[in-house]
């Protein structure tokens, strides 16, 4: 018998009665893993070997037993569709945090993982990026992760592999990402655990832009790179700065501290520019170390400097701290990103939640002419609303709502996220 059959480490067993795949070992051919053999159980490692692919149908469940895996050496495509959407989760009865071990991407032996309208949980890693290397490593979208220790967990180390990551609702993780680098992060939200993105520190290139973050009780970020366009709120500390770090266009509100000066060494506040940083319950900038800092062209809310002053801790509260500058200022807040309003011209509506698991209401009583589409373009529902909106059949994911005023000559797009 060839050695290579001999250690073949692949089982494909089909078990009708209980309507399952058990799978583990080796995959040493193009595999295709269907909706016919769902749910797929990993009973024990499981490993893409290079110049192949795995693919996931649309609708299939991939369960973990405790502490197993699946190693990527190929190529993974797991695109599901945003009314059956590919699962990835535990087999435990009771699953805890952490009790299955993740997807690893070997991508220095060729590694790449495609996918779109995926659920992950209960992952110590949910997807880890094991080597340094070049290319496309990951590209995911319209995806929801819970329950996991880490969501992402990049390189500890440089590397030129690149991260796409668009359209994704991950909440309820211990942290989201940590050793982030060469990131392009849209159109997403981040909410409710300890530590949002924890940048690879030499490498700022990680890029956010039309993105939310919330409810983190430690940071949202703690990276280099750009942040556009964003409304970062309700966390313990909004921003962290850091040296290479850039903040433009965004809300920075209701955190505790907006933003924390906590870098021992000198660092420029000119790379925070254009956002509306108020509401902060603490302060809204917190200076903790004796030299200077300018960080003005931003809205505070308010155009009396010594109110915009008392929403400050530096050298006029601790004689050890340096100054901070905030002047010139911005009085106009309206080109920073608001929370949920719409344009002026609809009177800014404002909706919540967001996300919503079944109503959506909105504080603006008028009546609305609403249009939901999916996020490739496909018009889901279309209603009028005054006060609320049911979304409860719509599927758990991202769409977009085009609302008109009364006389429908105007319109806004809007982000909604369905729980």
């Amino acid at each position: 018998m060839k050695k290579s059959i001999f250690y073949l480490l692949f089982l494909f067993a089909f078990n009708f009665i209980y309507g399952q795949t058990n799978v583990s070992g080796g995959l040493f051919s193009n595999t295709t893993w269907d909706i016919n053999g769902s749910p797929y159980i990993v009973t024990d490692d499981v490993a893409l070997f290079p110049g192949y692919t795995l693919t996931i149908d649309p609708g299939v469940i991939v369960k973990f037993d405790s502490e197993k895996k699946l190693i990527i050496r190929g190529l993974f495509i797991c695109n599901g569709l945003d009314n059956n959407m590919i699962t990835f989760t535990s087999n435990d009865s009771s699953p805890t945090v952490g009790i299955w071990d993740g997807i690893k991407i070997e991508n220095a032996q060729g590694g790449k993982l495609i996918g779109s309208y995926i659920y992950g949980e209960y992952a110590d890693q949910f997807i880890r990026i094991m080597d340094t290397s070049n290319g496309e490593v990951l590209n995911l979208n319209n995806s929801e992760f819970k329950y996991n220790n880490f969501v992402f967990y990049g390189k500890d180390g440089s590397s030129s592999h690149q991260v796409v990551l668009d359209y994704l609702s991950v909440s309820e993780n211990i942290s989201a990402f940590i050793y982030a680098q060469n990131v392009t992060l849209t159109n997403s939200v981040f909410s409710d655990g300890e530590k949002g993105i924890h940048g690879w520190e030499p490498n700022p290139n990680i890029f956010i832009s039309d993105c939310e973050f919330y409810n983190f009780s430690v940071y949202p970020f703690n990276l280099e790179g750009v942040i556009d366009n964003c409304h970062i709120h309700d966390n313990a500390v909004g921003i962290k700065m850091k040296p290479n770090l850039i903040v433009k266009n965004s809300t920075i509100e209701f955190n505790t501290i907006g933003i924390a000066d906590d870098y021992p060494i000198p660092i420029s506040g000119a790379n925070i520019y254009d956002n509306k940083i108020c509401d902060n319950t603490e302060y809204n900038f917190k200076h903790y170390y004796s030299y200077p800092i300018t960080i003005a062209n931003n809205c505070w809310c308010s155009e009396i400097e010594d109110e915009i002053s008392e929403t400050i801790y530096d050298g006029y509260d601790n004689v050890d701290l340096g100054i901070v500058t905030f002047s010139p200022f911005n009085v106009d807040c309206s080109s920073s990103l608001a929370t949920n309003d719409v344009s002026d011209n609809l009177n800014k509506i404002v909706f919540y939640p967001n996300p919503s698991k079944n109503i959506i209401y909105f504080e603006n009583d008028s009546f609305k002419y609403i249009e939901v589409y999916s996020i490739n373009g496909i018009l889901i529902k279309k209603e009028i609303a005054e006060n609320n909106l049911d979304i409860s059949e719509l599927y758990r994911g991202v769409y977009i709502m085009k609302i008109y005023n009364e006389d429908k000559t105007n319109y806004s797009l809007v982000r909604l996220l369905k729980d």
